[in-house]
């Protein structure tokens, strides 16, 4: 039912009128008459209409000559026969259109569908109740300000997608652009949906037999615009004109560019990438267009072998020379551990080790000495284990720290003790403190000694 007789359904719609001088005018029955003739009998039975009824020519050559190719004859039930070749793509073969698929039935059943609904089967972002401040970005072409070219803003938007890319489109035939989504899809694992005009969709798939290494990520359908029917038993449809790109759920571009070499370079367009709330429109509208639109098989067109995927490679890390503080650690036998990577090789390390020394003892209590080859073995591996010495430490002669350490001479019998009151005396004076005994130049000589060796091996 059209939208003018659903209006008059309403109580506070009656006897509405609207003239063409007011912004709110979108019906006329004058018009419908003018197209009824048109339809029926051609263009002279248009005018006629025109003059008859006193309207205006609302219609301009183009639209006239568009309309009259596009007229056929409307068979209610026909787009239900069964068509060769016009299945849906892999993944996707109950939609509206594919092959095999049954007329509905007359029988008015409301718990059964007659049709199944096109699921978008490889995912969709789950729809959130706020999506964020609407932003926008207005990006012209030619660009102005120094602003990105908009081609390259729409590739970007395409390489950082990572949940689902949908395109929406009168015209596809940019092989970059198509490359982007098909690595996208193969490679990260993105859900690519695209819906192309029916009337422009050979151009599409002229492109596809150029460039198609891997469909399996990717689902395309047609559509067009909304129809027109008459009373004579035809009806013309309009085009697919919306295009814009939905991505990730929280993002959108939306414009007059097509995804064209030529409306990249030569026309001049813009385009708005839109953020936020504003996007569920969006989302909306996409999945109203899958649902309407008739699914699109690519399994007739010659695919390339499967691409191999890149090879993720690691980083090369240069050696880099311990420090003289790293040194000190791994000099130091509590830092041992950090060098072992596991508890099993650590305890693999500690039973050779015995196992070593227990053949060494062996060969040594029967007299018997290793082979060479063996002996070299035995010496490369306990090089291994031992830890790195820093090359400042390699010929330095050993301290003695026995030779530095102070020490006290017993007193001979008889002889006066420091602190130790005689006999004769009646108040006893208060034992030498330690520290005194170090204020000697002895002493002095020897921490003074001491003190250079500590510096050298630092050093």
């Amino acid at each position: 039912m059209a939208f003018s007789q659903v209006q008059c359904l309403d109580d506070s719609h009656v006897n509405w009128r609207s003239s063409e001088a007011k912004p709110e005018f979108f019906y006329s029955e004058e018009q419908r008459l003018a197209l009824e003739a048109l339809v029926s009998k051609g263009p002279q039975a248009f005018y006629e209409v025109l003059k008859k009824e006193n309207i205006r020519d609302f219609l301009s050559e183009l639209e006239l000559k568009k309309i009259t190719e596009s007229l056929e004859t409307y068979d209610p039930g026909s787009e239900f026969i069964p068509r060769h070749g016009g299945g849906d793509s892999d993944g996707d073969c109950t939609s509206q259109g594919g092959e095999g698929e049954l007329a509905p039935s007359l029988e008015y059943w409301p718990q059964r569908s007659d049709r199944s609904i096109p699921q978008l089967d490889l995912g969709w972002p789950e729809t959130a109740a706020y999506r964020g401040v609407t932003r926008a970005v207005v990006y012209m072409q030619p660009p102005i300000d120094g602003q990105a070219h908009i081609k390259e803003v729409v590739r970007k938007m395409i390489v950082q997608a990572q949940k689902v890319v949908a395109v929406v489109m009168d015209m596809f035939t940019d092989v970059d652009i198509f490359k982007d989504l098909l690595e996208a899809g193969f490679k990260r694992k993105v859900g690519i949906y695209i819906i192309v005009d029916e009337t422009n969709v050979k151009y599409f798939l002229q492109m596809c037999e150029r460039r198609l290494p891997d469909w399996r990520n990717l689902r395309v359908r047609t559509t067009g615009g909304t129809e027109f029917f008459t009373r004579s038993a035809t009806r013309f449809k309009g085009a697919l004109a919306q295009k814009f790109m939905f991505v990730d759920g929280d993002r959108a571009m939306c414009g007059s560019y097509s995804f064209t070499w030529s409306a990249a370079r030569t026309d001049r367009n813009v385009i708005s990438v839109l953020s936020g709330q504003v996007v569920e429109a969006f989302d909306k509208q996409f999945q109203e267009l899958y649902l309407m639109s008739r699914g699109l098989s690519l399994k007739s067109i010659p695919m390339e072998e499967e691409p191999e995927p890149e090879p993720f490679t690691l980083p090369s890390v240069m050696p880099v020379t311990p420090a003289n503080a790293m040194v000190k650690k791994l000099i130091n036998p509590k830092y041992a551990l950090v060098k072992a990577k596991s508890a099993e090789q650590i305890s693999k390390m500690s039973t050779e080790r015995q196992a070593s020394a227990g053949r060494n003892k062996m060969m040594d209590s029967k007299g018997k000495a290793l082979p060479e080859g063996q002996s070299t073995e035995r010496q490369n591996d306990m090089a291994d284990l031992a830890p790195p010495i820093h090359p400042g430490l390699l010929n330095m002669e050993k301290a003695n720290m026995f030779d530095y350490l102070p020490t006290w001479v017993e007193p001979a019998p008889g002889a006066a003790t420091p602190g130790v009151a005689r006999p004769s005396q009646t108040c006893v004076s208060p034992p030498a403190p330690r520290d005194a005994l170090f204020t000697r130049p002895c002493f002095r000589l020897q921490h003074k000694a001491l003190s250079a060796t500590h510096t050298c091996a630092v050093a």
